[in-house]
């Protein structure tokens, strides 16, 4: 332990961190800063609201990640690794299937954000609303190019497979708009609740989930013409 703690003091921890403590306090900032960041925005919050949330102090947050830009990668890598396995899971189970169709790749792709979304989570709901943040802002396509292309060009290269026929341009754009419908979707954008006079909502989303899949499938469909 006196090694550990040395270790630590060498590379310029505070005084009395071990490399376990020291990994726990880092998942307590990004947890709370996850929370935070998903329910407000990256602007508007501070790192001292972040450490006030998460019951640690300035310094460590600093050691830690030096910059809130730091902090907010980190954040937005975390969970992209665990959706874009399960995608790959998904997408592998199809093929052991022979199963890939259009719908079927669709929904593997977008499922699984509703799920998360759906589930007990808040941590994952809060990455989730982050995540339609970042998606519809060019501020923050690196971030979404470094953590999520990877698994996208898997599905798009399926989807060349199965419109063989479609224009490159148009396929690209095409599941360039499904992205954004899927990120809006998820994150209960509240704007059909106004227009239907609070008849129908977007929280409601097993509806908006079926009426999703099947506006998006109808579309590329559409764009084979």
């Amino acid at each position: 332990m006196k090694e550990m703690r040395r270790n630590a003091k060498d590379r310029g921890a505070p005084s009395g961190m071990t490399r376990a403590n020291g990994d726990q306090t880092r998942e307590k900032i990004i947890n709370a800063a996850e929370i935070l960041f998903g329910n407000q925005s990256f602007d508007t919050v501070s790192l001292r609201d972040i450490t006030n949330a998460a019951g640690v102090t300035l310094a460590l947050a600093s050691y830690h990640f030096k910059t809130k830009e730091n902090l907010f990668s980190a954040i937005v890598a975390r969970r992209a690794e665990i959706l874009n396995r399960i995608r790959r899971d998904r997408l592998s189970a199809l093929d052991a299937a022979g199963k890939v169709t259009l719908e079927a790749l669709l929904d593997a792709f977008m499922h699984p954000l509703f799920e998360q979304m759906q589930g007990e989570d808040e941590g994952w709901k809060a990455y989730l609303l982050l995540l339609a943040k970042l998606g519809t802002d060019d501020r923050w396509l690196s971030y979404i190019q470094e953590n999520f292309d990877e698994t996208a060009n898997l599905f798009i290269a399926r989807l060349k497979l199965l419109l063989p026929d479609m224009a490159e341009e148009d396929l690209l754009r095409g599941f360039s708009f499904i992205l954004v419908l899927m990120l809006q979707t998820v994150s209960k954008n509240r704007r059909v609740d106004a227009l239907s006079e609070g008849r129908f909502s977007g929280v409601d989303l097993d509806t908006s989930y079926r009426l999703l899949l099947r506006f998006c499938l109808a579309g590329l469909e559409a764009l084979k013409a």
